[in-house]
């Protein structure tokens, strides 16, 4: 994904967020004047930060309004394999090289955060897979890879956030082992190894996820 800096980083986070915690079964709308209020910016960064977002394919255009991408529960399976296919990929085309040192340290900021800060809230949990997501996107070179990964990324968080929201037991600690699983994969393996740990939790999310919207 695109990244900005300073207060329109903030602003791109804060509305990233706003998409996240909706229920992804249904449209949010959004609109520039609303949002440049409730930001105190002009309606120009507004605008820009809601075509990075639709590049991102979190938004979409209906009819003229912005709008949430509404998915569809019965495609949530397709979604987490379709990013664990996206990982394949990046590994088609990683080296078989160390992870980057920056990658690995913000992983390991991730976990420390978790082990210092005892926030349990789901925005806590969208900021910390936006890290992750952040800390990902070093290693993965070929700009086309890189987006499709972080799209594919966004889309399981806005499924799975739906949990952590609703206070089902061990939402937190998963993310815990997943986070420590790829440090270890990180600091013991290859680029390729940490895209292929990656992409087999992705798909490991499928069966929980599938009881918790209780699909088929």
């Amino acid at each position: 994904m695109h990244r900005m800096v300073g207060h329109q980083a903030e602003v791109l986070k804060a509305i990233r967020t706003k998409i996240c915690l909706s229920d992804p079964r249904e449209a949010l709308w959004l609109k520039e004047t609303a949002l440049a209020d409730e930001f105190g910016v002009s309606r120009t960064p507004i605008r820009h930060i809601l075509q990075v977002l639709t590049n991102a394919q979190l938004l979409e255009t209906q009819s003229g309004h912005t709008q949430t991408t509404v998915l569809i529960v019965e495609d949530l399976p397709k979604h987490f394999e379709t990013y664990g296919s996206i990982c394949d990929v990046a590994i088609s085309v990683a080296k078989e090289e160390r992870v980057p040192r920056k990658t690995i340290l913000d992983l390991m900021s991730v976990h420390n955060s978790l082990l210092i800060d005892d926030d349990r809230s789901p925005e806590a949990f969208i900021d910390i897979y936006g890290r992750i997501i952040d800390a990902l996107a070093h290693m993965i070179t070929d700009p086309i890879v890189c987006f499709a990964h972080q799209a594919a990324f966004w889309r399981l968080i806005r499924w799975r956030v739906q949990e952590v929201a609703a206070g089902i037991e061990g939402s937190w600690d998963l993310a815990a082992s997943n986070i420590q699983t790829a440090i270890d994969a990180a600091t013991k393996g290859t680029e390729r190894d940490l895209l292929e740990i990656s992409g087999r939790m992705g798909r490991s999310h499928i069966e929980r996820m599938i009881a918790y919207y209780e699909i088929g």
